[in-house]
Protein backbone atom coordinates (compact mmCIF):
# COMPACT_ATOMS: atom_id res chain seq x y z
CA UNK A 1 0.00 0.00 0.00
CA UNK A 2 1.61 3.46 -0.94
CA UNK A 3 1.75 6.20 0.73
CA UNK A 4 -1.24 8.03 -0.83
CA UNK A 5 -3.15 5.17 -0.41
CA UNK A 6 -3.11 5.18 3.24
CA UNK A 7 -3.26 8.95 3.95
CA UNK A 8 -7.21 8.74 2.38
CA UNK A 9 -7.90 5.87 4.54
CA UNK A 10 -6.65 7.80 7.51
CA UNK A 11 -9.23 11.00 6.15
CA UNK A 12 -12.19 8.39 5.66
CA UNK A 13 -11.99 7.06 9.35
CA UNK A 14 -11.94 10.33 10.81
CA UNK A 15 -15.35 11.30 8.96
CA UNK A 16 -17.19 8.45 9.80
CA UNK A 17 -16.49 8.92 13.48
CA UNK A 18 -17.49 12.50 13.11
CA UNK A 19 -20.74 11.55 11.36
CA UNK A 20 -22.22 8.97 14.10
CA UNK A 21 -20.24 9.04 17.71
CA UNK A 22 -20.52 12.70 18.21
CA UNK A 23 -23.86 13.54 18.26
CA UNK A 24 -24.39 10.88 20.72
CA UNK A 25 -22.10 12.05 23.28
CA UNK A 26 -23.13 15.54 23.05
CA UNK A 27 -26.83 14.77 23.52
CA UNK A 28 -27.08 15.51 27.50
CA UNK A 29 -25.95 19.60 27.87
CA UNK A 30 -23.29 20.25 30.46
CA UNK A 31 -25.44 23.15 31.64
CA UNK A 32 -29.17 24.85 31.75
CA UNK A 33 -30.05 28.39 31.30
CA UNK A 34 -33.17 29.18 32.81
CA UNK A 35 -35.55 31.47 31.59
CA UNK A 36 -36.91 34.28 33.68
CA UNK A 37 -39.98 36.23 32.95
CA UNK A 38 -38.66 39.76 32.06
CA UNK A 39 -39.72 42.40 34.77
CA UNK A 40 -41.33 44.99 32.74
CA UNK A 41 -38.99 49.09 33.76
CA UNK A 42 -41.17 52.15 34.10
CA UNK A 43 -42.09 54.19 30.69
CA UNK A 44 -39.12 56.66 29.96
CA UNK A 45 -41.10 60.27 28.72
CA UNK A 46 -41.06 61.19 25.14
CA UNK A 47 -39.57 64.35 24.43
CA UNK A 48 -41.12 66.36 21.64
CA UNK A 49 -38.94 67.91 18.78
CA UNK A 50 -39.15 71.58 20.42
CA UNK A 51 -37.75 69.76 23.70
CA UNK A 52 -35.27 68.12 21.88
CA UNK A 53 -33.88 71.31 20.13
CA UNK A 54 -34.25 73.52 23.45
CA UNK A 55 -32.10 70.25 25.37
CA UNK A 56 -29.62 71.03 22.57
CA UNK A 57 -29.23 74.81 22.11
CA UNK A 58 -28.43 74.54 26.06
CA UNK A 59 -26.01 71.69 25.51
CA UNK A 60 -24.35 74.22 22.70
CA UNK A 61 -24.72 77.03 25.16
CA UNK A 62 -22.70 75.03 27.38
CA UNK A 63 -19.94 74.43 25.87
CA UNK A 64 -19.14 77.70 24.30
CA UNK A 65 -19.22 79.58 27.63
CA UNK A 66 -16.61 76.64 28.86
CA UNK A 67 -14.19 77.44 25.59
CA UNK A 68 -14.50 81.03 26.37
CA UNK A 69 -14.00 80.25 30.11
CA UNK A 70 -11.18 77.59 29.67
CA UNK A 71 -9.27 80.03 27.33
CA UNK A 72 -9.57 82.89 30.27
CA UNK A 73 -8.84 80.35 32.79
CA UNK A 74 -5.62 79.33 31.31
CA UNK A 75 -4.12 82.90 30.46
CA UNK A 76 -4.88 84.24 33.75
CA UNK A 77 -3.18 81.14 35.09
CA UNK A 78 0.06 82.13 32.93
CA UNK A 79 -0.08 85.26 34.33
CA UNK A 80 0.58 83.82 37.48
CA UNK A 81 -3.17 84.52 38.93
CA UNK A 82 -2.36 81.99 41.63
CA UNK A 83 -0.20 84.72 43.40
CA UNK A 84 -2.19 88.13 43.20
CA UNK A 85 -5.86 86.44 42.61
CA UNK A 86 -5.59 82.89 44.69
CA UNK A 87 -9.08 83.36 46.16
CA UNK A 88 -11.10 84.87 43.39
CA UNK A 89 -9.46 82.18 40.82
CA UNK A 90 -10.43 78.83 43.36
CA UNK A 91 -13.56 80.50 43.85
CA UNK A 92 -14.21 80.70 39.83
CA UNK A 93 -12.74 76.72 39.61
CA UNK A 94 -15.35 75.66 42.33
CA UNK A 95 -18.26 77.47 40.60
CA UNK A 96 -16.70 75.34 37.22
CA UNK A 97 -16.85 72.08 39.02
CA UNK A 98 -20.13 72.84 39.82
CA UNK A 99 -21.41 73.61 36.37
CA UNK A 100 -19.70 70.33 34.92
CA UNK A 101 -21.24 68.26 37.80
CA UNK A 102 -24.70 70.11 36.55
CA UNK A 103 -23.83 69.55 32.50
CA UNK A 104 -23.45 66.04 33.37
CA UNK A 105 -26.79 65.64 34.71
CA UNK A 106 -28.34 67.33 31.77
CA UNK A 107 -29.19 70.18 34.04
CA UNK A 108 -27.83 72.63 31.53
CA UNK A 109 -29.23 75.57 32.56
CA UNK A 110 -28.89 75.37 35.88
CA UNK A 111 -24.87 74.90 34.38
CA UNK A 112 -25.47 77.72 32.34
CA UNK A 113 -25.84 80.25 34.66
CA UNK A 114 -22.88 78.68 36.97
CA UNK A 115 -20.44 78.97 33.96
CA UNK A 116 -21.93 82.74 33.50
CA UNK A 117 -20.76 83.52 37.41
CA UNK A 118 -17.31 81.75 36.76
CA UNK A 119 -17.06 83.80 33.51
CA UNK A 120 -17.44 86.60 35.72
CA UNK A 121 -15.24 85.95 38.13
CA UNK A 122 -12.91 85.46 35.94
CA UNK A 123 -13.24 89.07 33.17
CA UNK A 124 -13.33 90.57 37.05
CA UNK A 125 -10.02 88.88 37.94
CA UNK A 126 -8.82 89.51 34.18
CA UNK A 127 -9.30 93.83 35.23
CA UNK A 128 -7.68 93.36 38.45
CA UNK A 129 -4.65 91.98 36.32
CA UNK A 130 -4.29 95.81 34.32
CA UNK A 131 -4.72 97.58 37.61
CA UNK A 132 -2.82 95.40 39.70
CA UNK A 133 0.06 95.43 36.65
CA UNK A 134 -0.25 99.27 36.55
CA UNK A 135 -0.16 99.48 40.82
CA UNK A 136 2.80 97.53 40.75
CA UNK A 137 4.36 99.38 38.34
CA UNK A 138 3.85 102.35 40.39
CA UNK A 139 4.57 101.06 43.89
CA UNK A 140 7.80 99.68 42.40
CA UNK A 141 9.26 103.02 41.32
CA UNK A 142 8.46 104.62 44.06
CA UNK A 143 10.09 102.18 46.14
CA UNK A 144 13.62 102.68 43.83
CA UNK A 145 13.21 106.48 44.71
CA UNK A 146 12.68 105.80 48.48
CA UNK A 147 15.59 103.22 48.18
CA UNK A 148 13.46 100.56 49.20
CA UNK A 149 15.08 97.57 47.51
CA UNK A 150 12.92 94.73 48.68
CA UNK A 151 9.65 96.11 48.16
CA UNK A 152 11.17 97.88 44.87
CA UNK A 153 11.75 93.82 43.76
CA UNK A 154 8.53 92.82 45.19
CA UNK A 155 6.41 95.17 43.11
CA UNK A 156 8.64 94.26 40.09
CA UNK A 157 8.08 90.22 40.52
CA UNK A 158 4.66 91.04 40.57
CA UNK A 159 4.56 92.56 37.26
CA UNK A 160 7.02 90.52 35.06
CA UNK A 161 4.40 87.83 36.47
CA UNK A 162 1.37 89.70 35.42
CA UNK A 163 2.81 90.97 31.69
CA UNK A 164 6.24 88.74 30.43
CA UNK A 165 6.62 90.95 27.87
CA UNK A 166 5.58 94.16 29.00
CA UNK A 167 8.74 96.83 28.42
CA UNK A 168 7.33 99.12 31.76
CA UNK A 169 7.73 95.82 33.80
CA UNK A 170 10.73 94.23 32.05
CA UNK A 171 12.71 98.15 32.73
CA UNK A 172 11.10 98.22 36.65
CA UNK A 173 12.42 94.69 37.03
CA UNK A 174 15.86 95.50 35.47
CA UNK A 175 16.05 98.49 37.80
CA UNK A 176 14.94 96.55 41.42
CA UNK A 177 17.74 94.08 40.27
CA UNK A 178 20.56 96.94 40.29
CA UNK A 179 19.19 99.08 43.31
CA UNK A 180 21.43 97.48 45.76
CA UNK A 181 24.10 98.46 43.97
CA UNK A 182 22.98 102.21 42.70
CA UNK A 183 22.26 102.58 46.48
CA UNK A 184 26.00 101.75 47.27
CA UNK A 185 27.59 104.05 45.03
CA UNK A 186 24.43 106.84 45.44
CA UNK A 187 25.35 106.59 49.31
CA UNK A 188 29.40 106.85 48.55
CA UNK A 189 28.44 109.57 46.44
CA UNK A 190 26.95 111.51 49.06
CA UNK A 191 29.68 111.29 51.74
CA UNK A 192 31.94 112.47 49.08
CA UNK A 193 30.17 115.65 48.09
CA UNK A 194 29.05 116.63 51.81
CA UNK A 195 33.22 116.13 52.42
CA UNK A 196 33.53 118.61 49.43
CA UNK A 197 35.43 116.18 47.53
CA UNK A 198 33.17 117.43 44.49
CA UNK A 199 34.74 115.29 42.01
CA UNK A 200 34.90 112.09 44.09
CA UNK A 201 31.47 112.69 44.17
CA UNK A 202 30.81 113.30 40.52
CA UNK A 203 32.51 109.90 39.85
CA UNK A 204 30.15 107.83 42.22
CA UNK A 205 26.81 109.47 41.01
CA UNK A 206 27.90 108.75 37.34
CA UNK A 207 28.90 105.33 38.48
CA UNK A 208 25.54 104.84 40.05
CA UNK A 209 23.84 105.86 36.82
CA UNK A 210 25.93 103.93 34.25
CA UNK A 211 23.28 101.00 36.44
CA UNK A 212 20.58 102.99 36.18
CA UNK A 213 20.17 106.23 34.14
CA UNK A 214 16.87 106.59 35.50
CA UNK A 215 17.50 106.87 39.27
CA UNK A 216 16.47 110.38 39.99
CA UNK A 217 17.79 111.38 43.06
CA UNK A 218 21.76 110.61 41.70
CA UNK A 219 20.03 112.48 38.18
CA UNK A 220 19.31 115.53 40.36
CA UNK A 221 22.47 115.40 42.83
CA UNK A 222 24.50 115.27 39.60
CA UNK A 223 23.08 118.10 37.60
CA UNK A 224 23.88 119.82 40.86
CA UNK A 225 27.43 118.54 41.23
CA UNK A 226 27.94 119.72 37.72
CA UNK A 227 26.97 122.90 38.13
CA UNK A 228 28.78 123.51 41.02
CA UNK A 229 31.82 122.34 39.64
CA UNK A 230 30.74 124.37 36.22
CA UNK A 231 30.73 127.65 38.70
CA UNK A 232 33.97 126.71 40.35
CA UNK A 233 36.00 125.90 37.20
CA UNK A 234 34.35 129.19 35.66
CA UNK A 235 35.64 131.58 38.59
CA UNK A 236 39.05 129.71 38.29
CA UNK A 237 39.35 130.42 34.85
CA UNK A 238 38.16 133.70 35.74
CA UNK A 239 40.18 134.69 38.07
CA UNK A 240 43.60 133.31 35.98
CA UNK A 241 42.35 135.43 33.52
CA UNK A 242 42.70 138.92 35.68
CA UNK A 243 45.55 137.44 37.13
CA UNK A 244 47.05 137.58 33.60
CA UNK A 245 45.81 141.00 32.74
CA UNK A 246 47.46 142.92 35.81
CA UNK A 247 50.81 141.23 34.51
CA UNK A 248 49.71 142.28 31.24
CA UNK A 249 50.36 138.74 29.93
CA UNK A 250 47.50 139.47 27.47
CA UNK A 251 47.68 135.93 25.23
CA UNK A 252 47.52 134.36 28.78
CA UNK A 253 44.47 136.16 29.80
CA UNK A 254 42.47 135.69 26.51
CA UNK A 255 42.77 131.99 26.56
CA UNK A 256 41.85 132.22 30.09
CA UNK A 257 39.08 134.50 29.43
CA UNK A 258 37.66 132.17 26.30
CA UNK A 259 38.02 128.93 28.02
CA UNK A 260 35.83 130.24 30.97
CA UNK A 261 33.28 131.41 27.99
CA UNK A 262 33.26 127.37 26.89
CA UNK A 263 32.03 126.47 29.96
CA UNK A 264 29.02 129.12 30.40
CA UNK A 265 28.51 131.24 27.51
CA UNK A 266 25.67 133.02 29.02
CA UNK A 267 27.87 134.69 31.67
CA UNK A 268 28.08 138.63 30.25
CA UNK A 269 31.66 139.32 32.61
CA UNK A 270 33.35 137.21 30.31
CA UNK A 271 32.50 139.71 27.16
CA UNK A 272 33.51 142.37 29.54
CA UNK A 273 36.77 141.48 30.58
CA UNK A 274 37.16 140.87 27.06
CA UNK A 275 36.43 144.08 26.26
CA UNK A 276 38.52 145.47 28.84
CA UNK A 277 41.41 142.84 27.93
CA UNK A 278 41.16 144.77 24.41
CA UNK A 279 40.98 148.42 26.08
CA UNK A 280 44.15 147.61 28.42
CA UNK A 281 46.00 145.75 25.65
CA UNK A 282 45.48 148.57 23.00
CA UNK A 283 46.63 151.36 26.28
CA UNK A 284 49.79 148.65 27.27
CA UNK A 285 51.26 148.52 23.49
CA UNK A 286 50.57 153.02 23.14
CA UNK A 287 52.45 152.86 26.09
CA UNK A 288 55.23 150.70 25.13
CA UNK A 289 55.56 152.43 21.94
CA UNK A 290 55.54 155.90 23.06
CA UNK A 291 58.19 154.58 25.85
CA UNK A 292 59.74 153.42 22.61
CA UNK A 293 60.20 156.15 20.51
CA UNK A 294 60.87 158.83 23.36
CA UNK A 295 64.07 156.66 23.72
CA UNK A 296 64.47 156.58 19.71
CA UNK A 297 64.07 160.40 20.41
CA UNK A 298 67.02 160.52 22.68
CA UNK A 299 68.94 158.70 20.52
CA UNK A 300 67.80 161.21 17.63
CA UNK A 301 66.77 158.17 15.49
CA UNK A 302 63.98 160.65 14.33
CA UNK A 303 63.02 158.70 11.24
CA UNK A 304 62.15 155.52 12.95
CA UNK A 305 61.01 157.59 15.93
CA UNK A 306 58.50 159.05 13.42
CA UNK A 307 57.43 155.54 12.00
CA UNK A 308 56.26 154.39 15.74
CA UNK A 309 54.32 157.56 16.22
CA UNK A 310 52.83 156.67 12.21
CA UNK A 311 51.74 153.16 13.36
CA UNK A 312 50.32 154.64 16.64
CA UNK A 313 47.74 157.07 14.97
CA UNK A 314 47.41 153.83 12.39
CA UNK A 315 46.51 151.97 15.38
CA UNK A 316 43.82 154.23 17.14
CA UNK A 317 43.40 158.02 14.86
CA UNK A 318 41.74 159.26 18.61
CA UNK A 319 45.55 159.26 19.92
CA UNK A 320 47.08 163.13 20.90
CA UNK A 321 50.13 162.54 21.70
CA UNK A 322 51.19 160.86 19.23
CA UNK A 323 50.03 163.35 16.77
CA UNK A 324 51.82 166.20 18.90
CA UNK A 325 55.03 164.14 18.77
CA UNK A 326 55.13 163.56 15.00
CA UNK A 327 55.49 166.98 14.24
CA UNK A 328 58.42 167.36 15.71
CA UNK A 329 60.00 163.88 14.85
CA UNK A 330 58.39 164.81 11.01
CA UNK A 331 60.64 168.08 11.57
CA UNK A 332 64.26 166.32 12.68
CA UNK A 333 63.59 163.35 10.94
CA UNK A 334 63.31 165.41 7.34
CA UNK A 335 66.70 167.66 8.70
CA UNK A 336 68.14 164.34 9.40
CA UNK A 337 67.72 163.32 6.25
CA UNK A 338 68.79 166.33 4.13
CA UNK A 339 72.00 166.04 6.50
CA UNK A 340 72.77 162.37 6.07
CA UNK A 341 72.56 163.57 2.11
CA UNK A 342 74.69 166.19 2.12
CA UNK A 343 77.38 164.21 4.50
CA UNK A 344 77.11 161.44 2.07
CA UNK A 345 77.62 163.20 -1.18
CA UNK A 346 79.85 165.97 -0.01
CA UNK A 347 81.05 166.77 -4.23
CA UNK A 348 77.14 168.15 -4.63
CA UNK A 349 78.40 170.84 -2.98
CA UNK A 350 80.19 172.26 -6.09
CA UNK A 351 76.66 172.65 -7.39
CA UNK A 352 75.87 176.83 -6.35
CA UNK A 353 72.46 175.68 -5.67
CA UNK A 354 73.37 172.97 -3.39
CA UNK A 355 75.52 174.81 -1.37
CA UNK A 356 73.37 177.35 -0.60
CA UNK A 357 70.60 175.03 0.44
CA UNK A 358 73.45 173.41 2.76
CA UNK A 359 74.47 176.82 4.09
CA UNK A 360 70.37 177.49 5.00
CA UNK A 361 70.32 173.63 6.14
CA UNK A 362 73.25 174.23 8.43
CA UNK A 363 71.56 177.38 9.84
CA UNK A 364 68.21 175.31 11.21
CA UNK A 365 70.10 172.84 12.65
CA UNK A 366 71.71 175.68 14.49
CA UNK A 367 68.70 176.78 15.59
CA UNK A 368 67.72 173.41 17.01
CA UNK A 369 71.01 172.84 18.46
CA UNK A 370 70.64 175.81 20.97
CA UNK A 371 67.80 174.07 23.11
CA UNK A 372 68.25 172.91 26.68
CA UNK A 373 67.79 169.45 25.04
CA UNK A 374 71.86 167.35 24.19
CA UNK A 375 71.86 165.98 21.44
CA UNK A 376 75.19 164.51 20.78
CA UNK A 377 74.41 163.19 17.05
CA UNK A 378 73.01 166.68 16.28
CA UNK A 379 76.24 168.51 17.29
CA UNK A 380 78.32 166.13 15.25
CA UNK A 381 76.10 166.41 12.25
CA UNK A 382 76.81 170.01 12.28
CA UNK A 383 80.37 169.90 13.10
CA UNK A 384 80.53 167.45 9.80
CA UNK A 385 78.71 170.01 7.67
CA UNK A 386 80.62 173.16 8.84
CA UNK A 387 83.71 171.44 7.68
CA UNK A 388 82.50 169.96 4.76
CA UNK A 389 80.79 173.54 3.99
CA UNK A 390 84.64 174.86 4.30
CA UNK A 391 86.33 172.34 2.27
CA UNK A 392 84.06 172.75 -0.33
CA UNK A 393 85.04 175.97 -1.32
CA UNK A 394 88.82 175.37 -0.27
CA UNK A 395 91.07 175.19 -3.76
CA UNK A 396 93.44 172.33 -4.45
CA UNK A 397 96.53 172.58 -6.39
CA UNK A 398 95.96 170.29 -9.35
CA UNK A 399 99.27 169.44 -11.94
CA UNK A 400 99.01 168.87 -15.41
CA UNK A 401 101.46 167.49 -17.44
CA UNK A 402 101.51 167.26 -21.40
CA UNK A 403 103.60 166.71 -24.19
CA UNK A 404 103.88 170.45 -25.39
CA UNK A 405 101.97 170.02 -28.06
CA UNK A 406 98.44 168.90 -27.61
CA UNK A 407 96.27 172.01 -26.85
CA UNK A 408 94.09 171.53 -23.43
CA UNK A 409 91.04 173.11 -22.30
CA UNK A 410 89.20 172.59 -18.69
CA UNK A 411 85.98 172.39 -19.71
CA UNK A 412 83.25 174.90 -18.45
CA UNK A 413 86.65 176.15 -16.12
CA UNK A 414 89.48 177.59 -18.30
CA UNK A 415 91.25 177.07 -21.69
CA UNK A 416 94.90 176.04 -20.41
CA UNK A 417 96.92 175.77 -23.88
CA UNK A 418 99.96 174.12 -24.82
CA UNK A 419 102.18 173.64 -22.04
CA UNK A 420 104.57 170.71 -20.91
CA UNK A 421 103.28 171.11 -17.04
CA UNK A 422 100.81 173.38 -15.12
CA UNK A 423 99.55 173.83 -11.57
CA UNK A 424 95.84 175.05 -11.56
CA UNK A 425 93.90 175.36 -8.08
CA UNK A 426 90.64 174.18 -8.33
CA UNK A 427 87.81 173.23 -5.31
CA UNK A 428 86.39 169.88 -5.23
CA UNK A 429 84.06 168.66 -7.54
CA UNK A 430 84.23 166.96 -11.00
CA UNK A 431 85.99 167.69 -14.06
CA UNK A 432 86.55 166.94 -17.57
CA UNK A 433 89.81 168.12 -19.61
CA UNK A 434 90.21 167.64 -22.80
CA UNK A 435 93.44 167.51 -25.00
CA UNK A 436 93.38 168.31 -29.08
CA UNK A 437 96.21 168.20 -31.84
CA UNK A 438 95.98 168.28 -35.40
CA UNK A 439 96.54 164.66 -37.21
CA UNK A 440 95.80 162.98 -33.37
CA UNK A 441 92.82 161.47 -31.68
CA UNK A 442 91.43 164.09 -29.65
CA UNK A 443 91.73 163.08 -25.39
CA UNK A 444 88.81 163.36 -22.83
CA UNK A 445 89.50 162.81 -19.52
CA UNK A 446 87.16 163.45 -16.88
CA UNK A 447 88.71 163.25 -13.07
CA UNK A 448 87.35 163.92 -9.56
CA UNK A 449 89.01 166.60 -7.14
CA UNK A 450 87.85 165.05 -2.79
CA UNK A 451 87.66 167.21 -0.50
CA UNK A 452 90.92 167.38 1.89
CA UNK A 453 92.46 164.25 -0.62
CA UNK A 454 95.92 164.77 -1.93
CA UNK A 455 95.57 164.41 -6.56
CA UNK A 456 98.28 162.73 -8.52
CA UNK A 457 99.37 164.73 -11.51
CA UNK A 458 96.98 164.27 -14.58
CA UNK A 459 98.86 163.42 -17.91
CA UNK A 460 97.04 165.32 -20.88
CA UNK A 461 98.32 164.30 -24.62
CA UNK A 462 97.03 163.12 -28.09
CA UNK A 463 99.31 160.56 -28.99
CA UNK A 464 97.41 158.23 -31.38
CA UNK A 465 97.51 159.33 -35.00
CA UNK A 466 94.79 159.51 -37.45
Amino acid sequence: MNRKQLTLLTLISISVTIAFVLPKVIDDPLFTIKENPIESSPQVPQLTPSQLAEKQKYRLTSQELLAQIITMRDSLDARGVRKWGQVDFFESLKLIEIGDQLYLDTKYQQAIAQYNLALSRLRALENTAEATLDASIKSGLKSILQGEVYEAQKYAQTAITIAPDNPQATLLLRRSESLPKVLVHFRDATVHHDAGKLDLAKRQYQLALALDDNFFPAKTALKKINKTLLDRDFQSLMSLGWDKLEKNQFQGARNAFISAATLDKSKISVDKALLLLETRKQQYEVKIKMERARKLELDENWAQALQVYNDLIQLDGTLVQPRVKKINASIRSDLDRQTNVILSTPLALADKKTYEEAKVLLDNLLGIASSDVETPKLLSQIRDLEKLLEQSQTATEVIFQSDGQTEVTLLRVTKLGVFARKTVSLRPGKYSILGARTGFRDVLIEFTIDIGSNNVPIDVRCSETI
